[in-house]
């Protein structure tokens, strides 16, 4: 493992942090284009995105680390060959899945969001803030979409996964 292997092991370095976190952000604007919540504030482009907002999808950027390292793998800077994106298990999707509704639901109890039947943004209410288990199986399917798009995230600013051990 390389020194920048090293590193990637706790954090991103600046300017890969952001570019993911911008990445996470159109990904999520792209899947929810044809829902009823399009004309939302987390809709906005990155440059018109509240900071609160940005900021959220810096700390999924970040969190990526620990998910992948839970599930065995770690990340390499691609030099000097094509990247090779992987494909994660059902199990590893489900596994990240999880850790990111639990990041997420955390991020939101820390920032006096609430539950509440009809989504509210400008009041923090969500009927998400529940456990994973309360979810249902179309909202689970927005964390394992993100989770299955680290790859190509990754491989976006030149990085890849590998499982531990191979090389």
């Amino acid at each position: 493992m390389t020194d920048i292997d090293k590193n990637m092991e706790s954090k991103w370095d600046a300017d890969t942090r952001e570019i993911i976190a911008r990445a996470i952000h159109e990904d999520y604007r792209l899947a929810r284009a044809n829902e009823a919540r399009a004309q939302e504030p987390s809709m906005e482009e990155w440059d018109e995105l509240r900071d609160d907002l940005k900021e959220s999808n810096r700390q999924q950027a970040d969190h990526i680390l620990e998910k992948i390292q839970h599930i065995g793998y770690t990340v390499h800077k691609v030099n000097n060959r094509n990247n090779k994106p992987i494909t994660f298990t059902g199990e590893e999707v489900e596994i990240m899945a999880k850790m990111e509704h639990d990041r997420w639901h955390t991020e939101r109890l820390r920032h006096g969001w609430r539950w509440g039947e009809k989504r509210d943004t400008s009041q923090k209410i969500s009927p998400y803030i529940v456990p994973w288990s309360g979810l249902s199986e179309e909202v689970k399917e927005w964390d394992r979409r993100a989770v299955r798009n680290i790859p190509a995230l990754l491989a976006a600013v030149g990085l890849e996964l590998q499982r531990k051990g191979r090389q």
